[in-house]
């Protein structure tokens, strides 16, 4: 399927993982960025997330993709997570029903599972903590309720980074590093994590767009690591050594994903990895006098 009247609607188009679906996937697709900021390479409809859909004009999609969400905002309420993470992801929904739109895609967070001493596949048991997630889970659980009449996928994406990603842990990670900050971690430098680079995250999503297929899936990488271990690997990319430490009292599990039933689905093997990865992010920071 890459033909190029093919509708997508995407939501968040102009954030981190938004930008880069809509770069990658624009000269294939028709797109629409649904959301409060333009994307320059596709076209824009504007939506606050709290404005009930059916007051806007919205094309046709094949394939809605919902990246948009509040995250972790400081400025935010608690009824705010669920008037805009919530209630827009049932809005969708329903357009999606009343519109007869083959494939919703939703981006959820690996976060959902809470920490845990052993790697988490898609029967482990969810424990969101904090708003932010509560509501990733709440999402899920109303995606759930519509797969008979529609198809469903729910991505839960592990710590995701890359090019054009600010205020994350990897982001934050080499702004510390790069600027000799004292780094806090937790007791013996966990929890252990296997983050996804962006590139192959789009890949994926690219893949759920083209195959009929549905469900629940793990997006995350190969390379298990700590975070003291990370910040290792960042120090040795970014040429800064002299990494400083401060090891709190407070002792984490791991947050480690297990992507077997994501490959074996759609036959699909990462095409980088985690040095990869963190060197193409440096490189880009390079871009912009970091």
């Amino acid at each position: 399927m890459t033909i190029k009247n093919v509708e997508l609607l995407i939501t968040g188009g102009s954030g981190f993982i938004g930008t880069h679906l809509v770069n990658s996937l624009s000269s294939i697709y028709s797109i629409t960025n649904l959301g409060r900021n333009k994307n320059p390479m596709c076209s824009n409809i504007y939506w606050d997330l709290k404005t009930r859909l059916d007051d806007i004009t919205v094309p046709h999609p094949y394939t809605v993709i919902h990246c948009a969400s509040i995250v972790n905002s400081n400025s935010a309420d608690i009824y705010e997570y669920i008037d805009v993470n919530v209630k827009s992801t049932i809005d969708l929904l329903e357009f999606c029903v009343k519109n007869s739109v083959k494939k919703f895609i939703f981006l959820s967070s690996g976060g959902i599972y809470g920490y845990s001493k052993k790697p988490l596949s898609e029967f482990s048991t969810c424990n969101p903590e904090g708003i932010y997630l509560l509501s990733k889970y709440f999402s899920e659980k109303v995606c759930e309720l519509y797969k008979d009449k529609l198809d469903v996928v729910i991505l839960r994406p592990f710590f995701p980074y890359g090019e054009g990603q600010k205020g994350r842990l990897i982001s934050n990670l080499f702004y510390d590093i790069l600027n000799n900050n004292t780094i806090l971690l937790n007791k013996n430098g966990n929890p252990k994590i296997n983050p996804i680079y962006i590139s192959d995250l789009i890949d994926i999503i690219k893949q759920f767009v083209e195959n009929d297929v549905s469900g629940i899936f793990n997006v995350c990488g190969d390379d298990i690591i700590s975070i003291e271990e990370l910040c290792k690997v960042i120090s040795r990319i970014s040429g800064k050594k002299n990494l400083r430490f401060f090891y709190k009292e407070t002792d984490v599990e791991d947050l480690v994903g297990i992507n077997s039933h994501l490959c074996s689905t759609l036959n699909y093997k990462l095409n980088t990895n985690l040095e990869q990865g963190l060197n193409y992010y440096f490189k880009w920071l390079k871009t912009l006098g970091k």
